[in-house]
């Protein structure tokens, strides 16, 4: 399959000489003890701290020439005690037409915070809504109550509507399979209480124990067409290819049998033709009633928005094969509480995750400190450059597709290149392919 490249040209926002968006790690302390956290991942490597004002007087540079300010990292950001400040210097730098956001659990919004957080600039507020059933809600947000979330709502629009008409209220709903039925009554909850928009994004598991909650498919969505459109022709001749597996190691075999090896050989070959990776171990191991039962899900969602009003974002239920990197795409910026600068989410900090299953260890990619180096210095030395340029090329395995699992190339944290010989460690990403959504 051949990469999708897009048009680079000195107007591409990636290839700018400045950043257009800037997502900026107030904290790594939260309130909350979330399971599905990086935070409780006991060998988690990275500290607990709060950005400097330092470091942040460090980005006023890039703040006229930005479209978009997201105070949001591991941590929540309620915790910083000059979040306000942040906000209103950073709203004075920047144009009229741009916004300021950040993502929270809300827990920590009272009357008076609402109002200050509103009197300070702030333009969009997401809360985490992961279910509207106290039980199921408290489970995943372990520390929180849902009754906290109902007055942030309540604050919030009081203050809106005393100081600011334009804060857009939102909510960030993260799908698991303890918590998909409740998706539809959340939607319809969230525009009961006023909200503007809502994002749905798929889990992204850094524990194990979490795989098994994970509810997208592990194939491409252009290896299944393929398969599909096999396994129908089969059909037809009454051969279900389904049982591949079942007799492909067999001595002597049935008409039958020979016929699903023949239509399986001839799924491979018009895959290589088209260029398209197969893994066919996950294809006939994929689980055909979930997938059905999660885009009745998404449909019932839809429906439910568009019947209440509601900006609606859902992920893909199956990994796109048409790769868009909106991070590198849109020039965005990534600066960690301690002033590293990250080119993304994925390559944001140094942890251990598992794609489809098998455990990754992912190396934070670092281009500079802002201790020692300007913004607009580090967004424009020629390694950065070039990485995003590269990015943009889309150029890359699909990895966690491939039939070899996750190879020594892109497994380990010590990426050097993948089997094309890319530098970049995006052949194991997934957030470009509209798994994972965020507040961007």
């Amino acid at each position: 399959m051949k990469p999708m490249n897009i048009p680079l040209t000195k107007e591409t926002p990636a290839l700018k000489p400045y950043p257009t968006k800037l997502f900026i790690e107030t904290t790594t302390r939260c309130n909350l003890q979330c399971p599905m956290c990086l935070k409780q991942r006991h060998d988690a490597e990275f500290l607990e701290g709060d950005i400097s004002t330092n470091i942040f007087m460090a980005l006023l540079p890039a703040l006229p020439t930005l479209e978009a300010l997201v105070l949001n990292g591991i941590g929540e950001p309620l915790l910083h005690p000059h979040l306000e400040d942040f906000i209103a210097l950073a709203k004075d730098k920047m144009d009229k037409n741009t916004w300021i956001g950040f993502q929270t659990n809300g827990l920590l919004i009272d009357s008076a915070r609402a109002m200050s957080l509103v009197r300070a600039g702030v333009d969009r507020i997401c809360l985490s809504v992961d279910a509207v059933s106290p039980a199921t809600f408290s489970n995943i947000r372990q520390g929180g109550e849902f009754r906290g979330v109902e007055g942030a709502f309540k604050m919030l629009h009081a203050a809106k509507k005393k100081y600011n008409e334009r804060l857009e209220i939102g909510v960030e709903f993260v799908l698991r399979r303890d918590n998909i039925d409740e998706l539809a009554e959340t939607i319809r909850w969230a525009a009961s209480q006023g909200a503007d928009f809502i994002i749905v994004t798929q889990l992204f598991p850094y524990h194990q124990a979490l795989v098994s909650q994970t509810t997208y498919d592990a194939n491409l969505d252009i290896s299944v067409s393929v398969f599909h459109e096999h396994m129908r022709r089969a059909e037809k001749e009454g051969i279900d290819i389904r049982r591949y597996y079942d007799v492909f190691m067999k001595y002597e075999k049935s008409a039958n049998e020979k016929k699903i090896i023949a239509f399986v050989e001839a799924l491979v070959a018009d895959a290589l033709r088209q260029g398209i990776s197969l893994n066919l171990q996950k294809l006939f191991s994929t689980d055909h009633a979930w997938v059905e039962k999660m885009e009745k899900v998404f449909a019932r969602a839809r429906s439910v928005g568009t019947e209440m009003g509601i900006k609606l974002r859902l992920p893909e239920v199956i990994p796109k094969s048409a790769r868009r990197c909106e991070f590198v795409e849109e020039g965005s910026i990534f600066v960690s509480w301690d002033g590293n600068v990250h080119p993304c989410y994925f390559l944001w900090h140094h942890y251990h995750c598992y794609i489809n299953g098998v455990e990754k260890i992912v190396k934070s990619k670092v281009f500079g400190n802002l201790s020692a180096r300007g913004i607009l210095e580090i967004w424009n030395d020629p390694h950065f450059v070039t990485f995003r340029q590269n990015v943009l090329r889309y150029d890359y395995p699909f990895c966690f597709n491939c039939s070899f699992a996750l190879c020594d190339y892109v497994e380990g944290g010590d990426f050097e290149q993948d089997c094309y010989i890319n530098a970049e460690p995006c052949g194991v990403c997934l957030w470009c392919m509209d798994v994972f959504q965020c507040l961007k």
